[in-house]
């Protein structure tokens, strides 16, 4: 059962049901109509003209079917490319499903009379679909019927994707008059009136209209693959990390923001506009108040060095570091709103969904900041700009970034990651790293090695970095550079000699905080609270 085009007046019928071999080319009506609907949902919301899509919402909603362990399995075993290939799943569902509703309309409208016909069952279509997505389709994703979760996105997405349906029963419309086959009556009339008419049906046409649309649509995908693969950096700025000095400070003691690690939820980051930018502090204050970009960048403002870490970070990882940022203390900004009795804890919501909460004794800290510059320019997009939290002693997933609301509450709270069964604390653990030295790396008997790293345990501090190269039977201590500030990393180095060639040497690091309580040595997974355990790094002596 499918269509067969005829010419407007030639018969009753501009599509009727004649030839089932031509279901395949309604369906790729609809699918073709679909990806047209799709490309332009990715450049709005790349341009920042959408902060997210319903694309965005399906996947996250599906992201979290999926237990934290495997979630987990997928972050160190791919990093950011799992999100990206689970977007890239829903988007292409939504093609495939783009072209069963095209079936699904010659299914329930059997014969289309005339393109006036077309149009408007193309619509009625593109606006039922709609209807259906928001009020059925958007609680099942956890927006909440008709958006209500969506919280100030609520508008601009029930609008957008309103467009971009009705973009698709536009496109289906044009798709289904460019690609259907003509009837074997009016191929009978084209021969009477041309016989040297070499596209007889106008078959190779069709042909080549539907093998250049695929093209373009499978190469513009490809594109979107590449950009998402290139963003997935390899940050490799550490190595030798610590060896001389770059004006007052030690090489790589401040992380480059073009190689500064990045990780979040999305595949596509919101692209924020600050002209259209607020922030609402609201909730259990005395006076919600609002900002816009212009008047929180002229607060008084801090620069401070703080190093920033992730959960995620596997024993020896290199998702972390240490920037400088421009910021106010958001204490004072709670003491302009006031606070009201018996508030307990403040929820970040932010640009792209993402929800995260911090105790009210933590945002009163006077090194928990809302900042808006990194290393002397405004926060680039994927770190969080117009705004951003910092917060000392807690791993980077709470530090939320493209913050839109802080609401006071005065309950237990669970952001998007504590409801996968991450740690709601996440209090970061005492860490050392090897940064110098590649693992097997070749090194010459008898000739002297400096050996660097960096060792972190939050604004605890560290009192000690000791390394071994016996497997743990002994220790010896390494020299610590002072921390630039009380909340970053500190860098140490150790002097060595290898000797023994033809043997492998396993160099261990671990260290001591602030308070005098040592690194834990043993082996932890990420999940649920941060990785654990001494770093070791094996060479061979030559």
């Amino acid at each position: 059962m499918a269509l067969t085009k005829n010419r407007i007046g030639s018969d009753p019928g501009l599509y009727n049901f004649e030839n089932k071999k031509h279901r395949w080319t309604v369906f790729g009506a609809g699918a073709f109509a679909s990806a047209t609907m799709t490309l332009t949902m990715l450049l709005a919301q790349i341009a920042g003209l959408v902060p997210r899509s319903l694309a965005n919402i399906l996947s996250d909603k599906l992201a979290t079917l999926f237990p934290a362990q495997i979630q987990e399995f997928f972050i160190q075993s791919i990093g950011p490319m799992g999100k990206t290939l689970l977007f890239y799943g829903v988007l292409l569902g939504q093609i495939v499903a783009g072209g069963l509703l095209a079936l699904f309309l010659i299914w329930f409208v059997p014969r289309i009379e005339n393109s006036q016909m077309l149009w408007r069952n193309s619509f009625i279509l593109s606006v039922s679909i709609w209807v259906v997505t928001v009020l059925i389709g958007l609680p099942l994703m956890g927006a909440g019927f008709v958006g209500a979760d969506l919280g100030q996105d609520q508008v601009i997405i029930l609008l957008s994707s309103f467009l971009l349906f009705q973009l698709y029963g536009l496109a289906l419309g044009y798709f289904f008059l460019k690609l259907m086959p003509e009837s074997s009556e009016d191929v009978s009339v084209r021969r009477a009136e041309d016989e040297s008419d070499e596209e007889i049906g106008n078959v190779p046409g069709r042909r080549r209209f539907i093998l250049g649309l695929t093209a373009f649509f499978v190469v513009a995908l490809a594109a979107g693959i590449g950009v998402g693969a290139f963003k997935v950096k390899n940050p490799g700025y550490w190595v030798n990390l610590g060896a001389g000095y770059e004006g007052d400070k030690l090489k790589g003691e401040i992380t480059p923001v073009d190689t500064f690690y990045g990780v979040s939820k999305n595949v596509i980051d919101p692209n924020v506009n600050a002209t259209d930018w607020k922030l609402e502090i609201n909730g259990m204050v005395d006076k919600p108040i609002a900002f816009d970009y212009a008047s929180i960048s002229k607060l008084p403002a801090v620069t401070r060095t703080h190093t920033l870490t992730c959960i995620s970070n596997p024993v020896g990882g290199q998702l972390i570091g240490n920037g400088e940022w421009k910021g106010t203390p958001l204490k004072d900004i709670l003491a302009q709103v006031g606070v009201k009795s018996g508030a307990k804890k403040l929820v970040f919501t932010c640009a792209d969904g993402y929800t995260d909460s911090i105790t009210l004794d933590k945002a009163q800290d006077p090194n928990t900041l809302l900042v808006w510059e990194m290393d002397g320019v405004p926060l680039p997009q994927a770190h969080g700009f117009p705004v951003r939290a910092l917060i000392p002693d807690i791993y980077g997933m709470k530090n939320a970034k493209w913050i839109r609301s802080i609401t006071l509450i005065n309950t237990e709270y669970e952001g998007y990651w504590q409801q996968e069964g991450w740690d709601n604390l996440a209090i970061i653990k005492t860490e050392s790293t090897i940064t110098s030295l590649q693992a097997d790396e070749d090194l010459r008997s008898g000739e002297p090695v400096t050996v660097h790293g960096f060792a972190f345990a939050g604004a605890r501090g560290i009192k000690k970095v000791e390394v071994s190269s016996d497997g743990g039977k002994t220790w010896q201590e390494a020299r610590i550079k002072e921390a630039i500030n009380q909340n970053s990393w500190q860098l140490w180095q150790f002097d060595w000699t290898p000797v023994g060639a033809g043997k492998t040497v396993t160099l261990t690091v671990r260290a001591t905080d602030g308070t005098g309580a040592p690194q834990l040595k043993d082996n932890a997974a990420p999940f649920p609270s941060g990785s654990s355990g001494y770093h070791s790094v094996n060479v061979h002596i030559i």
